[in-house]
């Protein structure tokens, strides 16, 4: 057979298996709120676990499920607290779930921060203990504890900002644990700003337990204003030489629009990616890269330069409102490490629109505005190790929708060993498809329809959506207006 054959032949045997997936659904149960919220913890041996709440925060008034690996429903249960106190997260480690509560000791007025863990049958087992006390007056009540583990799932990582003891200062906690919620280390670093004036982009640690946090605050220490220019950095803690160490991520010729970080454990470095303008323009048509290695605590490859008119063109394509091309309105959503280097980047584009209309109430009009949430085209981009483009693709869409949030818009990121696959509802406005984008690390991209409307009436929640496996997803959906779970295998 001659070779041009061979090769597409194998190239189709490839796009077939990456069009290809298995699907499963669970059983429909119905929706007691509109917009109910729903988290999912992860997966066990002993079954499948999601949270279910009224709000987003999750912080009270939790209700925890189990299901069977077919997905039906097998135990549904409020939270089972025996302390009073706001929930900051509930995670599933080494395959035992704990629940992290927050609560302030009336005897002594500090806040203390104590895991409960539950067996199986979502009861608690033994008491809550503390894992670190926050003291009395140095806590923020408005800002969420942030806590998740590694990607080995054998570690745990707590960060919160606290009041300084300074007038102009905050305190960086950083805590760590095992498998068996012991700590390995606690830590504290002064910021010489206020907590009004930092903001954390990003938290994540590595399988190793250093910790690394995208950190911004103002470049004029007497204005807090989110909106005045600021100054970013990463911050990265090394657990072996124990110390902290702060990297900037801009120049006093730049203003950082968007950014965001991965971590990659295989090439044992973390990337900041971002897009940014030059200060003289504001035209944001440009991005960063830069690499920090684990090992040497250096930074290995750092990269800035404008976007390829051409790359600009592929974004901007259907926009008619701008003269100019350029990146306002796109949002970073995922950052997939890649294992040379080099990291694979979805960002949408999103924004809100304003319409006033008129109503009457005892036949005299009214006036009232409504938010409309706009969520259109998807850009992949591929950088390699040294920053450079590798390759662009643009997923074109249009979703919008009215007073809710944009609950059913937006994307969904799922990657496997050879390709990234982007879910989406198709149509918002009527029954839609459920439709999957798939690119591989070559460039080479196709799309169809996942789920058919005319088989299912059924749309994903991108918000509410965990990858289990190395080529397995559970998605939360509304199937024939009731909340079900679907699994997919790709």
């Amino acid at each position: 057979m001659p070779f041009n054959k061979l090769f597409a032949i194998v190239l189709c045997l490839l796009c077939l298996r990456a069009g290809s997936q298995n699907v499963e659904w669970g059983n429909p149960q119905k929706i007691k709120q509109k917009n109910l919220y729903s988290q999912i913890i992860g997966e066990s041996p002993s079954g499948l676990y999601l949270l279910r709440c009224k709000d987003n925060d999750f912080a009270n008034d939790v209700i925890i499920e189990k299901y069977k690996s077919n997905l039906s429903l097998e135990l549904s249960v409020p939270l089972p607290l025996t302390i009073n106190g706001l929930v900051e997260r509930v995670l599933l480690v080494d395959n035992a779930l704990y629940v992290f509560i927050s609560a302030r000791n009336t005897q002594t007025g500090k806040v203390d921060l104590l895991v409960q863990k539950l067996d199986d049958n979502l009861k608690p087992t033994g008491q809550p203990f503390i894992v670190c006390t926050i003291e009395k007056g140095t806590f923020i009540e408005k800002r969420k504890i942030q806590i998740k583990t590694n990607a080995e799932k054998n570690k745990v990582g707590i960060m919160f900002l606290t009041i300084g003891t300074e007038p102009n200062n905050s305190f960086l906690n950083l805590f760590c644990f095992n498998s068996q919620l012991q700590q390995i280390y606690g830590k504290q670093f002064n910021l010489n700003y206020t907590p009004q004036a930092v903001f954390i982009t990003s938290f994540d640690l590595n399988n190793g337990g250093d910790m690394f946090m995208l950190i911004d605050y103002p470049k004029f220490k007497d204005k807090d204003d989110k909106n005045d220019p600021r100054k970013f950095y990463l911050y990265s803690y090394y657990q072996r030489n124990d110390k902290i160490l702060e990297y900037q991520l801009d120049n006093d010729s730049i203003f950082i629009e968007e950014l965001g970080m991965t971590v990659n454990n295989f090439n044992q470095s973390v990337s900041v990616i971002g897009f940014y303008s030059e200060v003289k323009s504001r035209d944001l048509n440009s991005y960063f890269m830069k690499r920090v290695s684990f090992k040497t605590q250096q930074v290995e490859q750092s990269y800035s330069g404008l976007i390829d008119p051409g790359v600009l063109q592929k974004l901007t394509a259907t926009r008619l409102e701008r003269s100019k091309q350029d990146l306002n309105d796109y949002y970073i959503r995922k950052i997939i490490p890649r294992s040379d280097g080099g990291v694979f980047l979805v960002a949408e584009k999103f924004y809100q629109t304003k319409q006033t209309y008129t109503y009457y109430v005892n036949n005299f009009p009214q006036t009232a505005t409504r938010v409309v949430y706009n969520y259109d085209e998807v850009g992949l981009l591929s950088f390699n190790n040294d920053g450079k483009i590798q390759f662009t693709d643009v997923i074109k869409k249009r979703q919008n929708s009215v007073g809710d949030g944009g609950y059913l818009s937006s994307v969904i990121t799922f990657s496997t060993t050879d390709y990234i696959y982007v879910v989406y509802n198709s149509d918002l406005d009527k029954e839609s498809d459920i439709m999957v984008h798939y690119t591989n690390y070559q460039g080479k991209s196709d799309g169809k329809i996942m789920i058919k409307s005319n088989n299912f009436n059924a749309a994903v929640i991108p918000g509410e959506f965990k990858q289990i496996s190395a080529n397995g997803a559970i998605f939360c959906t509304i199937r024939d207006k009731q909340f079900t779970l679907m699994r997919v295998t790709f």
